[in-house]
């Protein structure tokens, strides 16, 4: 550039294009980034998980087919991805409920502008030291499903089949040891009992949960119950008493 040809009129204009390019390219930069962001294949996997929750909650959807599309989007989805994701998201302590249970933590996630999303579901993280357990209990008004992210964990499982003078009629359905990226789920329809034990060491699920089925729907119930000394019942059902969580937690431990 010849500032003796141009002048210095001249010369500041083009100084001042030339910083008017830049800004441009940094903003095309930042919209690029942003546009990356919110179509990341975590995000949409946020995004799936919305959509099947909004269906149940207005009755599109029943749990088995909600539990099924959770499991679809289970397969879809890199656990690392998803753990990033959930990094980068507001995560809220909630302590311990038992002196056994895992440690709770809330998950929020944030828009494109670092809010937190409106979402039907709820997430949340449980780290398992390997002394934790979550114990037997079945729930009413509600769904989850419970991912392995880090370590292995023993779930077993049983369908919820009525309630019988303080006891839980119940049949065993699963019993396996679940790696990371398994994605064990629960709906009335099936599994509405679970227990989860971490294997050879530390473990973390990441849980999601429907309960917000519209207004006046009831509000949801989880009651802990003790399969192992249940009596047994028709067609290989137990009549399991249902027993309070501090009396759970004292009963169930980390070697059953």
């Amino acid at each position: 550039m010849d500032a003796t040809r141009d002048g210095p009129g001249t010369l500041l204009l083009k100084r001042r294009e030339l910083l008017a390019a830049f800004a441009v390219l940094a903003l095309v930069r930042e919209v690029r980034a942003v546009a990356a962001v919110v179509d990341s294949p975590a995000r949409r996997w946020i995004d799936g998980q919305q959509d099947i929750a909004l269906a149940l909650a207005e009755g599109r959807l029943g749990g088995r087919q909600w539990a099924s599309e959770v499991e679809r989007l289970a397969a879809e989805i890199e656990v690392e991805a998803l753990m990033a994701e959930v990094r980068a998201s507001l995560l809220v302590p909630a302590g311990r409920g038992s002196h056994n249970d895992p440690l709770k933590r809330h998950v929020r996630f944030l828009d494109a502008q670092g809010q937190p999303r409106r979402l039907v579901y709820g997430a949340a993280l449980f780290d398992f030291d390997p002394a934790n357990v979550i114990t037997p209990h079945g729930h009413r008004h509600m769904v989850s499903a419970h991912m392995i992210v880090r370590g292995r964990m023993r779930v077993r499982n049983f369908d919820r089949l009525g309630d019988r003078e303080g006891a839980m009629l119940v049949r065993p359905t699963r019993d396996f040891v679940a790696e990371v990226g398994r994605v064990s789920t629960m709906c009335s329809e099936r599994d509405n009992v679970h227990w989860f034990v971490p294997v050879g060491g530390p473990a973390t699920t990441f849980d999601v949960l429907v309960s917000n089925f519209g207004a006046g729907a009831p509000d949801p119930v989880i009651q802990a119950i003790d399969p192992l000394h249940a009596r047994p019942a028709d067609d290989g059902a137990l009549l399991a008493p249902i027993i309070g969580f501090a009396e759970a937690s004292r009963l169930y431990t980390a070697e059953l």
